[in-house]
């Protein structure tokens, strides 16, 4: 079900406890463990700044914003995300362009939703192998071994198209 929260066409059809339950899930899969040690975002104040960081500091224009979000943790910044992607992604539904592809949304707002992207990517990735195409393999090798090697490639395709194809029916 974490699969179609990434999709914005699955999104839309989920119930708000359905969202509510998976937005749960992915708030505490990111919270570090009892014991591990969170990343430390502010700087060392044994060492000293050089005159280039002060310079650097002084002209960046993302640090006003820095100090207010440096003690927030993972959380926090996810549940900015998912109030974001929620509009997002009602956004892109109702959007009449012809591209309604999850791959599509997330290429188009990853900049925006750098968390959820990140798991986006996880949920939404194709797994290597399948089983019906494991059981296609094996079937293949059934018919291919020795004793039944004078057959054809044609009469071997078709032998294992409608083993497939009977079984399935059964």
């Amino acid at each position: 079900m974490v699969h179609a929260y990434f999709d914005p066409y699955g999104f839309s059809v989920l119930s708000q406890k359905e969202i509510g339950s998976i937005e749960r899930h992915l708030k505490n899969s990111i919270r570090p463990l009892p014991g591990e040690q969170q990343p430390s975002t502010k700087m060392s104040s044994t060492r000293k700044l050089t005159p280039l960081d002060k310079f650097l500091n002084s002209i960046d224009s993302d640090n006003n914003c820095e100090p207010s979000s440096v003690n927030k943790p993972p959380a926090y910044f996810l549940a900015e995300e998912t109030k974001r992607y929620r509009q997002l992604a009602t956004r892109f539904i109702s959007d009449v362009s012809e591209d309604k592809s999850a791959l599509f949304f997330w290429k188009c707002n990853k900049h925006l939703l750098p968390g959820l992207s990140t798991l986006a990517r996880k949920y939404l990735a194709t797994p290597a192998t399948s089983v019906p195409s494991e059981s296609a393999f094996s079937k293949s090798a059934y018919y291919g071994r020795k004793e039944r090697t004078n057959l054809n490639g044609d009469s071997f395709c078709q032998s294992v198209f409608l083993k497939d194809k009977l079984v399935s029916e059964q």
